[in-house]
């Protein structure tokens, strides 16, 4: 019975013995949590409170912001061509612009570290830094530290006060630019890659319904014709151009009874008439005139960001002689202008040296960069809608960047530019 009780004592104490080991530990691992999550707020308070320009967990400091301040300094006075970096020069106007070169420069350089800022944050919001993406950049900016200061980081401090900017300030900047340069692949793909291997096609739709242009054209040229071999071929002369003759007086007349009618339908489309211009009659005269036949069924794609459309006036007018050639590619230019500004369903004339064009602008077929008829106009399709649609969301985050009175202390225009302290990761 005495054993009973002495073994009831035991257990008692060593169930006493470890309950207060059980409350130590917890309350030490409390403790830790409280002074871990102490230590990041008051990290993060240091941090906000550091921020001169900030958006979500990205910012950038005032030793960031000046070294970001000078970079695009330097980027900017080779845009516009100018080696002056004097007040007098700042204070100056450019041509035709109620601006000072130094009130530009304010606002771009503003507008610039914004973008950089939000593109940071995208980066963050999508993905993170691999280890080799951290090896990469601490290599980077170490080369740049060895090759300018001589790997001392004192030195290269003592070189870059006069910007406002340390090394930290520099590795610090140098990530946030990689980041920003590389969120767009990383929401979209390389190239824009994700977007067309995902079928993300209402994205793709919001960048073809927003930028592109669907028209018809219609050539009829007035002077001269250009010859075509027994083949049926544009025949070539000795210089590599296209051969030409001139019209014969009947056949001038012919064109121009033609051109006077199709004015007289698209009136009548205007105003209204019985009688008035329809896409089946349009399509009837390109059949009669238009040498390449390849977009007949199809219409011409324009936007902006395409390369097909940049290319469009050169290549079409490029083994044209001369003369011909000049003045085909400004009408052809004048087109793709006009294809932007016209609306559905509209017609419109451009009358050149050479001849006229009709252009009859429509509805974009759905998905028509996914036709296999009009891939050669949407070969690099993928690619601007990633280029369009990351612009659109900077456009759209970019006006809610935060940025404090402490930024506009730094004076950008006084601000030594920055052209030797450049990182190139990767």
């Amino acid at each position: 019975m005495k054993q009973n009780n002495k073994d009831n004592i035991k257990d008692t104490t060593r169930v006493k013995k470890n309950k207060r080991i059980f409350i130590i530990v917890v309350s030490m691992l409390i403790s830790l949590v409280l002074i871990f999550g102490i230590v990041i707020g008051t990290v993060t308070l240091v941090r906000d409170r550091a921020a001169l320009v900030k958006y979500g967990g990205s910012y950038c400091d005032e030793g960031t912001a000046h070294y970001l301040a000078a970079t695009y300094k330097s980027t900017f006075m080779s845009e516009i061509g100018e080696s002056y970096d004097t007040p007098e020069f700042w204070q100056s106007k450019p041509s035709g612009i109620d601006k000072t070169y130094g009130e530009i420069l304010e606002e771009r350089t503003l507008e610039y570290i914004k973008g950089v800022i939000a593109g940071a944050y995208l980066f963050d919001r999508y993905s993170s830094l691999s280890s080799e993406d951290r090896d990469a950049l601490e290599a980077a900016c170490r080369e740049v530290l060895d090759y300018k200061a001589g790997g001392n980081e004192s030195v290269f401090n003592d070189e870059c006060a006069r910007m406002g900017f340390g090394y930290a300030d520099f590795c610090k900047a140098t990530e946030l630019i990689y980041k920003s340069e590389l969120a767009k692949q990383v929401i979209y793909g390389k190239n824009g890659a994700s977007l067309e291997a995902n079928e993300r096609y209402d994205e793709c739709n919001i960048y073809y319904n927003n930028q592109f242009s669907h028209v018809k054209i219609l050539y009829i040229p007035t002077r001269e014709k250009l010859l075509l071999d027994s083949g049926g071929k544009l025949e070539l002369g000795s210089d590599g151009k296209y051969l030409t003759n001139y019209y014969s007086a009947a056949e001038i007349i012919d064109r121009q009874a033609d051109i006077s009618n199709i004015r007289r339908l698209i009136e009548g489309y205007s105003d209204n008439l019985d009688e008035q211009m329809s896409p089946d009659y349009f399509d009837s005269m390109q059949e009669k005139y238009n040498i390449s036949q390849e977009f007949l069924d199809t219409g011409y794609y324009f936007s902006p960001y395409s390369t097909y459309t940049a290319r469009f006036a050169a290549d079409s007018s490029e083994l044209l002689p001369d003369g011909y050639r000049e003045a085909f590619y400004k009408m052809l230019s004048a087109v793709i202008e006009s294809s932007f500004t016209m609306s559905h369903g509209q017609y419109h004339e451009i009358e050149g040296d050479y001849g006229v064009v009709f252009i009859y602008k429509y509805e974009n077929e759905p998905e028509a960069y996914l036709d296999s008829r009009c891939a050669s106009q949407f070969h690099d399709f993928f690619s601007d809608a990633a280029d369009y649609l990351y612009s659109e969301t900077l456009r759209a985050i970019t006006p809610d960047v935060s940025v404090r009175e402490g930024y506009y202390e730094i004076d950008v225009c006084a601000l030594p530019y920055n052209y030797k302290y450049i990182a190139t990761v990767g």
